[in-house]
C-alpha cells in the first residue's frame, strides 16, 4: 500500500476507482460524466476524466461505483454523493485511441464529519484487505 502525504492533514491512497460526477454550475446540474480516482484521501482526491468543463473552482456532486472496477475492493464503497471543489487541473497524458484526458484535483466539501470517516474507514478497509492478498 502506498500513501502520500498531501500537506493537508489526510494521507492519500493510490487507488483507481470508477465513479461519476455532475458539475453544479449557478443553479443548473451538468451532467453526469465519468471519472477514475488515481489517488483517494479523506480530503480530496486525485483524478482522470475525459470531462473538458472542470477548471479550478468548479464543484462537483461525484458518486463512487462499484460496477467495472479493476481493484480488488472490500465490502463497503464510501456511500453516498461528495460535493468537491477543483483545485488543480494538470494536463492528462493521451491516448491516441481514446478521448483526451483530463487530471484534476478536488478537496471534498462536506457538511459532516462523517463522510470524511466514511471515506478514511474504506481506505482503512482496503488496505487491510490488500495485505491479506
Amino acid at each position: 500500500m502506498n500513501f502520500e502525504d498531501n500537506l493537508r492533514g489526510f494521507y492519500r491512497c493510490n487507488i483507481q476507482l470508477p465513479f461519476s460526477f455532475s458539475i453544479i454550475r449557478d443553479k443548473e446540474v451538468i451532467g453526469p460524466y465519468l471519472g477514475r480516482t488515481l489517488n483517494l484521501g479523506g480530503g480530496g482526491m486525485y483524478f482522470a476524466t475525459s470531462c473538458p468543463l472542470l477548471q479550478p473552482g468548479t464543484l462537483i456532486l461525484a458518486e463512487f461505483q462499484s460496477a467495472n472496477c479493476e481493484e480488488t475492493l472490500p465490502e463497503g464503497m464510501p456511500p453516498g454523493d461528495f460535493m468537491a471543489r477543483v483545485i488543480r487541473e494538470e494536463p492528462g497524458a493521451d491516448d491516441p485511441n481514446r478521448e483526451k484526458r483530463y487530471c484534476l484535483a478536488v478537496e471534498f466539501k462536506f457538511p459532516h464529519k462523517a463522510s470524511k470517516n466514511d471515506i478514511v474507514a474504506f481506505l482503512n478497509r482496503y488496505e487491510a484487505h490488500r495485505k491479506s492478498f
